[in-house]
């Protein structure tokens, strides 16, 4: 005689409800989490109320600012996010596509050359199973909606909703030992303008502005070179000799290593830093939660 063994019917909630709560856990708005799922903002908000009847409590608050989760939805997200997880690799087991925990990353080069590339191992060995995809840009990236996470230089003031900033920087001016040598005590200009500059191009002039901030004006006896990234900028002067500014964290390496050196410290902070930022088109997967939690726990890196 075969005994078959009865199952009980699984209490659960309708996994639209599930899906509704974590995408609007994930961004703190309905009409984000709407925009993601292709909904109406009404429909997020039913079917959220449907999840919160079902559990007699209530999962968010709900500010004139936007949503806040209370103590029960911050405990309730983790385990529907993983088994929302599980649910993708295993459809697209099914439907022949690689089940592959992967996290793409669209990141300034100079980030990735001077701040991921020399760290990155200690993500790998502590996720070895997880596959990093690095996409270097210069200025922008076209094809940023693809990726699950990005690097971006944004102002401190006001916020942009969701972006994680990676420390704080200061304008610091760098060049070769040799020139270094020769720096007065304090900035001048003389010193400056008769050596060769070394221009990041980008959204800000980084040597226009510590001349500003010094009461300096730059005329360079000498014709400049203009760099499209901090990271080549910083090669040059360093193999090449020269002058250039970037943000502090950039430096780091070259100073430790003596390649280059701060004559003057380590400069004003500036009113931008960098900032991870969350696709918010996308959900985040475990993969993307973890990888992002290492990378603002992890920089400025040492």
């Amino acid at each position: 005689m075969t005994n078959i063994s009865v199952g009980t019917m699984r209490n659960l909630p309708h996994l639209t409800y599930l899906e509704a709560f974590e995408a609007a856990a994930r961004h703190l708005s309905f009409t984000r989490a709407a925009e993601e799922l292709n909904c109406t903002q009404a429909a997020i908000s039913q079917r959220v109320r449907a999840l919160e009847h079902f559990f007699a409590r209530p999962l968010f608050h709900r500010r004139t600012n936007g949503l806040e989760l209370t103590d029960a939805g911050s405990a309730y997200l983790p385990g529907i996010s993983d088994a929302l997880d599980r649910a993708q690799i295993a459809t697209e087991g099914m439907l022949g596509a690689r089940a592959q925990a992967s996290v793409t990353l669209s990141a300034p080069l100079s980030f990735v050359l001077l701040r991921l590339a020399p760290n990155l191992h200690r993500f790998a060995a502590a996720h070895p199973q997880i596959e990093i995809r690095v996409n270097s840009t210069i200025w922008t990236d076209p094809n940023v909606e693809l990726a699950d996470l990005s690097v971006r230089v944004l102002d401190l003031s006001p916020p942009e909703p969701g972006a994680i900033r990676l420390g704080e920087e200061r304008l610091m001016l760098l060049c070769d030992p040799d020139t270094a040598r020769a720096a007065p005590a304090a900035p001048e200009a003389d010193w400056l303008n008769a050596h060769r500059l070394i221009y990041v191009q980008g959204r800000m002039q980084f040597l226009d502005r510590w001349a500003q901030v010094h009461g300096l004006v730059i005329a360079p006896g000498i014709a400049p070179i203009k760099a499209d990234n901090a990271a080549t900028a910083l090669e040059i002067a360093a193999t090449s000799g020269g002058i250039t500014a970037v943000m502090s964290s950039y430096a780091a390496s070259y100073l430790a290593s003596g390649r280059l050196v701060a004559p003057f410290g380590a400069g004003d902070l500036l009113p931008l830093a960098l900032h991870l930022v969350p696709n918010p088109t996308r959900r985040m997967s475990r993969p993307v939660t973890l990888f992002a939690q290492w990378l603002s726990r992890e920089t400025p890196f040492v």
